[in-house]
């Protein structure tokens, strides 16, 4: 099963080991472990405090494990058919991790890698975002930054539904937005994907939150990844654990940092917000029965008279106190 691969040779029966790279900053090793599975090993120096989430890949296991020699995170193959894919998923974890300035971000990079395998595994697309997606997410990269300031890092990243296909972009404990980017120069509409997304949601507020993001030529304006690593710097800095479930996110929402976005530079403008409720224009939910996946325009005159700051936004979002944020 070993043979012509990163494995081949080293000693099945107990931990054999053999390092990726001999010159590579990080202690990853290819490594055979008791029951003869192939593994990738990162020994560490101490074990991150607290321990960060792990990603659950079909065929993987992906522990953190203390031996005489000190503390490791492994990834190990239990389906030795897979060991071609497993490879390549290993090598990709590598050379992610590789680039990280300390043996922290060097972690955080490599869970963070394998939490992006799990979202491909498991269906998610390896394509490049269109335009209209790159907008969408660099508005949706703008909320996320208010909710981190005014909430904290890890339970902001929690509020964010979006990416896994909920009705609303954010949802917290007594509320939720709605996250729409527009071209400035167009017309003032916002398109409503489907008839859930401005639905009312029992027991919590629904804001509307607009903003405009134009494409403008380089080097004005910041392309998707520095929006991406802008937000990323600010995580780091403050809630380092997260980066894993960031990145998860990110993948869900189809963003791949390994892919090239520089041929796009985007300025977006601060957000602008919009109280839902009635008589707020929009599709009454339920529907009609047999009518289904409805979009529609709405008009942003429409909403004049529901239009309200950030600053009114934020004392509703947190008047209940830090303990009760979501």
């Amino acid at each position: 099963m070993l043979s012509n691969t990163p494995w081949a040779g080293l000693e099945a029966g107990k931990i054999d080991t053999r390092r990726v790279n001999a010159s590579g900053r990080w202690n990853f090793f290819w490594a055979v472990l008791t029951r003869s599975e192939a593994a990738l090993v990162l020994q560490l120096s101490q074990l991150p405090s607290p321990l960060p989430d792990l990603p659950m890949l079909r065929s993987l296991d992906i522990h953190f494990q203390t031996l005489p020699g000190g503390p490791i995170l492994y990834i190990r193959l239990n389906d030795a058919a897979q060991v071609e894919l497993f490879e390549t998923l290993c090598r990709d974890v590598v050379t992610a991790a590789e680039t990280a300035e300390d043996e922290a971000a060097a972690l955080q990079r490599a869970i963070g890698r394998t939490f992006r395998w799990h979202h491909l595994l498991r269906g998610g697309k390896d394509d490049l975002l269109p335009e209209e997606a790159q907008k969408g997410l660099i508005g949706e990269l703008k909320i996320l930054k208010l909710l981190v300031e005014n909430m904290g890092a890890k339970a902001a990243i929690e509020t964010w539904t979006g990416p896994s296909g909920a009705p609303k972009d954010f949802e917290l404990r007594s509320d939720c937005i709605e996250v729409k980017a527009r071209r400035g120069a167009a017309q003032p509409f916002v398109k409503i994907s489907n008839e859930y997304q401005l639905a009312e949601v029992e027991g919590r507020r629904l804001w509307l939150a607009v903003l405009t993001v134009d494409k403008v030529q380089s080097p004005n304006g910041l392309t998707l990844a520095d929006h991406v690593a802008a937000l990323a710097r600010i995580l780091e800095r403050t809630a380092p654990s997260v980066i894993p479930q960031f990145d998860l996110r990110l993948a869900d929402a189809g963003y791949d940092p390994m892919h090239d976005y520089s041929a796009w530079h985007w300025q977006a403008s601060e957000a602008e917000f919009f109280a839902v409720e009635d008589p707020f224009p929009r599709l009454a939910v339920p529907v009609p029965l047999g009518v289904s996946n409805l979009s529609y325009s709405l008009s942003l005159d429409a909403c004049a008279p529901f239009n309200t700051d950030w600053a009114t936004v934020r004392a509703t979002l947190f008047e209940e106190g830090p303990d009760e944020r979501a």
